[in-house]
């Protein structure tokens, strides 16, 4: 199946590095226009020189800690490059740390960026872009923290209770616009290798311990999360909505 997206324009926040990155890189290397969003300034513009080279690209500085910014943004992005067929939200930040000692501003800072600003996010590139067209697709990232306990060092309640909150979103979502032919699906990631994950798990034997917990004893790249993810952006999954995807090598079928 050759997956396109020639002539659409899609959105991919957190993209200046890892999954989102590789996300836009393949939404670029299938035709689409594709607005890279992140606040790490340097790095999109590294990111987005290196897409250019391959197909059309854009990057929009933002932080997704102020949701009074998302619709000067999402309407600068629908002015430069056309109206919004695809979001993707990729952004995320995951700390560890024992329950015990998470703090309220510790609780703040991950719902901030992990689920408040999906909502708002999606509020903002429906509203202007997608109902009036009827016609959309989103893909938000939740992670099997959302679907199971667990245990350290990825353990966070913090984390966990951020991206339950995306499963009921994304489900949420789904059915209220569902009226408008707007999809709204997620994935569920298990551990992949990119930065984030690497700086928490430290070193070559924390990746081997945690290469134990998964069936297919490894864990992702980033581009086994992108297939997926660009799969139910397209309309290859037209009739799917409201899911959750877990690309997680098994790890969610051992519940442990």
């Amino acid at each position: 199946m050759d997956i396109r997206f020639d002539g659409k324009v899609a959105m991919v926040t957190g993209s200046a590095r890892g999954i989102g990155y590789c996300c836009a890189e393949v939404l670029v290397e299938s035709g689409a226009k594709v607005a890279l969003i992140d606040i790490l300034e340097d790095r999109l513009a590294d990111s987005v020189k290196n897409l250019q080279k391959k197909g059309a690209a854009k990057g929009y500085v933002l932080d997704l800690k102020k949701p009074a910014d998302f619709a000067s943004v999402v309407t600068k992005v629908r002015q430069e490059l056309g109206e919004i067929d695809v979001l993707i939200q990729a952004a995320a930040i995951g700390p560890s740390a024992p329950a015990e000692t998470i703090t309220e501003t510790d609780w703040d800072k991950i719902f901030d960026i992990n689920s408040k600003a999906i909502f708002f996010m999606m509020q903002a590139v429906t509203g202007q872009s997608m109902i009036p067209r009827k016609s959309g697709s989103i893909v938000n990232f939740a992670s099997i923290a959302g679907l199971r306990g667990m245990r350290a060092p990825l353990c966070s309640a913090h984390y966990s209770g951020s991206k339950g909150a995306v499963l009921a979103l994304t489900r949420q979502g789904a059915v209220e616009w569902a009226p408008y032919n707007i999809r709204v699906n997620s994935v569920a990631s298990g551990g992949c290798l990119t930065e984030m994950t690497l700086s928490i798990m430290g070193t070559p034997e924390g990746i081997a311990k945690a290469c134990e917990l998964v069936p297919l004893k490894k864990l992702s790249q980033p581009i086994d999360v992108a297939s997926g993810v660009v799969f139910l952006a397209s309309d290859a999954a037209k009739m799917i909505t409201g899911q959750t995807l877990s690309i997680d090598g098994g790890s969610t079928i051992l519940g442990f």
